[in-house]
């Protein structure tokens, strides 16, 4: 059996450029309906909660998607689940600009849901098969790092449309460009991504051995085994405690800025901006401590920091301290220090994917990501409308946010301590 394989510097340059325009786009794409909440209330005549429903859909798919595209991976090849993943996406993205009805957009988001599903769990696969054991969480935080530059530039372009077409017409430039940066992507994939040697060399030794390819089971079912059954549920318990709390404020920030502090588009799409450009770095220190300090002692460091933001976070909405100017305002300080707490999901995608054989890497590492995302993240969308109409209506949805993401913080600090340290790990064709 072959235990290492090596990459050319072109070869590594190609998969991560290709890999992090994927994730780029998978954070535009994703969670640019969420700073559209507003627009699409006011196109389709319904409530936030109505249009929420789609984000929650797309979650939900995304489940899906995780397992089918990484079991495509695995199956088929990482740069075959790759490109499928993201042309899915982007296309459903593409089209959601046209739409006309409310179900249309439903069925769009179930689409790109599954899309985006797909494409988290092979691009870490990749990572970890590609980049060496020495600097391997660096390229993960890099790699989550630029879902959020996404998710930036979402909030940027969305910002930018409603303001100069109006909330009628701005979503739908809005949708437009991000679907044509998804596709976009789908060709950087194409031209620019090897497929992965482990994975090559896996399937060419189950090809030549018939014992090996009697045992080989669905990658789905192999992810139960009781090799590493055991990771498998603490990994999704993490990433489903993580993205409760990602999309617990993620999604409802714009909403809360609009409706309680009376921000305009513009306004409140400068502080998130800034919040989460403040935050980008600290997703890549997340993945260099790893590298230098061992995966578990960073990420239950970062989780104490995150529990203390919430705690932040939720003393500043009770003060009410009302909006004056961007940096006199408390709320852009607590929002900038939980995105940063965030950044311990950097290093999440290498060090979930070093528990895994090579056989059911994608799928396991998708797994517990996009069903966590699917389960947790949709939970998340659907909880805080139900918490803030029983808390007294849409004013106390900072509120809501905030004991939601006091839930999502404690079961992830407590799930941190379920994992191996595996600093040094050397991938192998198994």
């Amino acid at each position: 059996m072959v235990e290492s394989l090596t990459y050319t510097r072109r070869e590594t340059a190609g998969t991560l450029s290709g890999i992090i325009f994927g994730h780029f786009a998978d954070g535009m794409d994703l969670v640019i309906i969420s700073y559209l909440f507003l627009a699409l209330s006011a196109e389709f005549k319904v409530s936030v909660a109505d249009i929420a429903i789609a984000l929650t859909i797309s979650l939900i798919f995304s489940a899906f998607g995780g397992i089918i595209f990484g079991s495509i991976a695995d199956r088929y090849g990482r740069r075959t689940g790759l490109i499928l993943a993201i042309a899915v996406f982007g296309v459903a993205t593409l089209l959601t600009a046209g739409i006309t009805q409310l179900w249309q957009l439903y069925l769009l988001r179930a689409i790109e849901g599954l899309g985006v599903g797909g494409e988290w769990g092979i691009g870490f696969a990749q990572i970890t098969e590609v980049w060496s054991p020495k600097t391997r969480a660096t390229g993960g935080g890099l790699l989550q790092g630029f879902f959020i530059v996404g998710s930036i530039v979402g909030a940027i372009v969305s910002g930018y449309t409603i303001s100069v077409y109006g909330a009628s017409l701005g979503w739908r430039y809005a949708f437009l460009i991000a679907g044509i940066i998804g596709v976009a992507s789908t060709f950087v994939v194409m031209f620019f991504v090897p497929e992965s040697k482990y994975w090559l060399a896996y399937h060419k030794e189950v090809e030549s051995n018939q014992e090996m390819k009697k045992k080989e089971k669905a990658p789905l079912v192999d992810i139960f085994t009781p090799e590493v059954r055991r990771w498998t549920l603490i990994v999704l318990l993490i990433g489903s405690a993580n993205l409760f709390i990602y999309f617990a404020y993620s999604s409802y920030m714009p909403t809360l800025l609009a409706v309680v502090y009376s921000m305009k588009p513009a306004q409140y799409t400068l502080l998130l901006v800034v919040g989460q450009s403040i935050a980008v770095p600290f997703y890549i220190i997340n993945g260099i401590l790893a590298d230098r300090f061992g995966r578990k002692i960073t990420a239950i460091s970062y989780g104490v920091v995150y529990i203390l933001s919430v705690v932040l976070f939720f003393v500043v909405i009770l003060e009410k301290i009302p909006y004056v100017a961007l940096f006199a305002f408390p709320l852009l300080y607590a929002y900038t220090i939980l995105s940063l707490a965030q950044g311990i999901s950097g290093e999440y995608g290498v060090w979930w994917s070093e528990h895994f054989p090579t056989r059911m890497r994608s799928t396991a590492t998708g797994f517990g990501y996009m069903v966590g995302r699917g389960i947790a993240g949709a939970l998340a969308t659907l909880l805080i409308p139900v918490l803030y109409d029983g808390l007294g209506g849409i004013k106390m949805v900072g509120v809501a946010i905030s004991i939601a993401m006091l839930v999502g913080v404690l079961f992830q600090f407590g799930g941190l301590f379920g994992l191996k340290e595996t600093l040094g790990t050397k991938v192998k064709v198994d």
